[in-house]
């Protein structure tokens, strides 16, 4: 198997004696040497492949990087990156923690880094399938990585992008000859110096390119001042993302303080590995270990991890504090006083994504675009609200668990039919909340409301139509008089961030969507796309794939009620994730998603419109919201 390296082709060929692409005739080895048989991953600056050494008789494996960068804005500052990393391997690929650089090359007028093969897994996959770590296992984890930072610190090197996906565990053979991936000392490899920083008595000086993953970043980095003590940082939000098994978003609370320990279950965390940590993640860089000698100093104290070892306060689940009694003030719900809410145990849900990738053929005017649909499995947090019960049958309300996070609202410039009410763009802070999986249907609705408004009647599982804004509010305070709890609409940047489910295209599956995985005019596709059916009613709720998050039905079927009043554009947009109800135009509320009636890019994840609050249509519905 050889894999072509042309972007605009990416055929395996089945045959690994071919010297050239047997679809569009590019030369498939690099050098004459370095042949790639499969795609590793892509990010914003290229590609990466698993290859074969074609020159050694062993034919040993090798990572093959190619610069090839998604954003031609910012192809200047990749470039730079890319020779750095290359530079930077080339110096510090002699510690046997880091990958070695084989070569660095030019290719069909592309740059290539050729570098060593870690047989292993990285941090987060080992996470995620194995959960939480023990307190033992980040001790063997500091122990490991701190000599190897230490070792690029004395360099002049910052890392900074240290993140569980940027530590391979090397497998080493087991007694009885298998792979065991066991923490020994010297399996951890700390890889990707993309973003590495050499640093200049001047650079300290300075501000530069702000680089890195924002949740483990350190507050100086975020304002393009890295130090070493960064990387630090970067290392402690690690630990308790690997002890917790919670996205470190969640281990901080709306004061800035961090509660990892309040999340931690299962296991227990001595206080001087406690304390080790919390001075890692310390916000001021002057009370902040300034050097990982200085940490492996500290850690030569640790007792037995049982020893006095921490308990939580609290019992909670891995992604949201479940059993804590909240008080809480309720956003754009009719009444205003607070509701003593207790937060439901939540309980695992299994579904299945999919996942839209255009491949483009050929080269130029003769290029054709070729989609495919995959899906994947996924789980996720739910709890089911009970609203009634109608002729002995339970009528539930499914809420999932969304986690806290940033993301940038509105629509690029290079997107297609995008509208100028999509603009500016700029980040917004999420905190954690609950959205309903489904929009309200018929049945739900009829159950609080005693009627059932809708054009399309089913069996009570479409969704509820030719309801205004104004009748959402009606049933949103019902629905608190019933349960307790502060339900109300989404926010835009909510429903925004809900609908990407952490994708930054014009779809939450993809660039572009396709007939067969949301309802919309089939018959007015988007780019790439093939018609499909002109749609004539709403079709029952969960007929279509869920997006990452597990929420059905984001894009089409029915525009969905947010809380915020109309403005023109998001200029004064709070950041904070809360409904923009100050100013603008009152009278008319956003609406989000499209319908089963509307062309597809009507349906695209940044693409607003604005109805008046006191009229319904028979393509508006609405799905609740809630934060315990």
């Amino acid at each position: 198997m050889s894999q072509c390296l042309n972007p605009n082709c990416n055929y395996q060929n089945p045959d690994p004696a071919l010297i050239f692409c047997s679809q569009c005739g590019s030369k498939l080895r690099i050098g004459d040497r370095y042949r790639a048989i499969k795609i590793l991953g892509q990010g914003g600056f290229g590609r990466a492949f698993i290859g074969i050494d074609e020159a050694l008789p062993s034919h040993p494996h090798c990572v093959i990087k190619q610069f090839f960068p998604a954003d031609l804005s910012s192809a200047v500052k990749a470039a730079e990156l890319f020779q750095q990393e290359a530079i930077r391997l080339d110096d510090l690929g002699k510690h046997p923690q880091i990958p070695t650089l084989f070569a660095h090359l030019e290719h069909d007028g592309r740059q290539y880094l050729i570098q060593e093969f870690v047989d292993g897994h990285d941090l987060l996959k080992e996470l995620q399938e194995q959960g939480a770590f023990s307190e033992a296992k980040i001790r063997m984890l500091l122990a490991d990585l701190l000599p190897v930072l230490q070792f690029i610190h004395d360099r002049n090197v910052i890392h900074r992008d240290i993140k569980p996906e940027n530590i391979i565990r090397r497998r080493s053979p087991s007694i009885s000859g298998s792979v065991s991936s066991s923490a020994v000392a010297g399996s951890h490899v700390l890889v990707d110096f993309g973003a590495a920083k050499f640093v200049t008595a001047a650079a300290l000086m300075e501000t530069g390119t702000r680089i890195g993953s924002a949740v483990y970043v350190a507050p100086e980095q975020v304002r393009g001042k890295a130090i070493f003590a960064s990387d630090l940082y970067s290392l402690g939000v690690t630990c308790i993302h690997l002890l917790t098994n919670v996205s470190p978003f969640e281990l901080m609370d709306m004061d800035g303080t961090w509660i990892w320990r309040d999340f931690l279950e299962n296991t227990s965390v001595s206080p001087v590995l406690g304390q080790i940590l919390d001075r890692l993640i310390t916000t001021a860089p002057s009370q902040r270990y300034q050097t990982a000698q200085a940490v492996l100093t500290d850690l030569k104290n640790l007792t037995s991890p049982s020893h006095q070892a921490y308990t939580p306060r609290f019992q909670r689940s891995s992604y949201a504090k479940a059993t804590a009694k909240t008080q809480i003030t309720p956003i754009a719900t009719p009444k205003s006083q607070p509701i003593q809410a207790i937060a439901p145990p939540l309980s695992q849900f299994s579904f299945e994504t999919a996942i839209v990738t255009v491949h483009r053929l050929g080269i130029g005017k003769l290029t054709k675009h070729q989609l495919q649909i995959s899906t994947r499995q996924k789980t996720g947090r739910i709890y089911i609200e009970t609203l009634g019960n109608v002729q002995g049958k339970t009528i539930g309300l499914e809420m999932v668990f969304l986690p806290a996070g940033k993301f940038q609202i509105g629509s690029p410039t290079s997107e297609a039919d995008r509208i100028d009410e999509e603009s500016p763009r700029h980040m917004v802070n999420i905190p954690c909340f609950f959205m309903s999986r489904f929009p309200i249907t018929q049945r739900q609705w009829k159950v609080l409301m005693d009627n059932n408004p809708a054009m399309f009647i089913g069996n009570g599982d479409r969704p509820v139509e030719m309801v205004s804004w104004e009748d959402t509010q009606v049933f949103c305070q019902k629905l608190v008089e019933r349960t307790g709890k502060p339900y109300r609409l989404p926010s835009e940047s909510e429903w925004e961030y809900a609908c990407r489910a952490g994708t930054i295209t014009a779809f939450g599956f993809g660039e572009t969507i396709a007939a067969n995985l949301a309802n919309y005019n089939g018959a007015s596709p988007y780019q790439y796309a093939p018609q499909g059916l002109s749609n004539v009613s709403t079709t029952e709720v969960g007929t279509y794939p869920a997006n990452a998050f597990g929420l059905h039905d984001m894009h089409g079927n029915v525009w969905e009620w947010c809380a915020d009043h109309w403005h023109d554009d998001y200029d004064l947009l709070p950041r904070d994730g809360t409904a923009w109800t100050q100013g603008g135009d009152r009278s008319c509320r956003v609406v989000r998603g499209g319908s089963w009636r509307d062309p597809a890019h009507y349906c695209r994840s940044a693409r607003r419109f604005k109805n008046a609050a006191n009229q319904g249509d028979r393509s508006t519905g609405f799905r609740v919201a809630v934060t315990l």
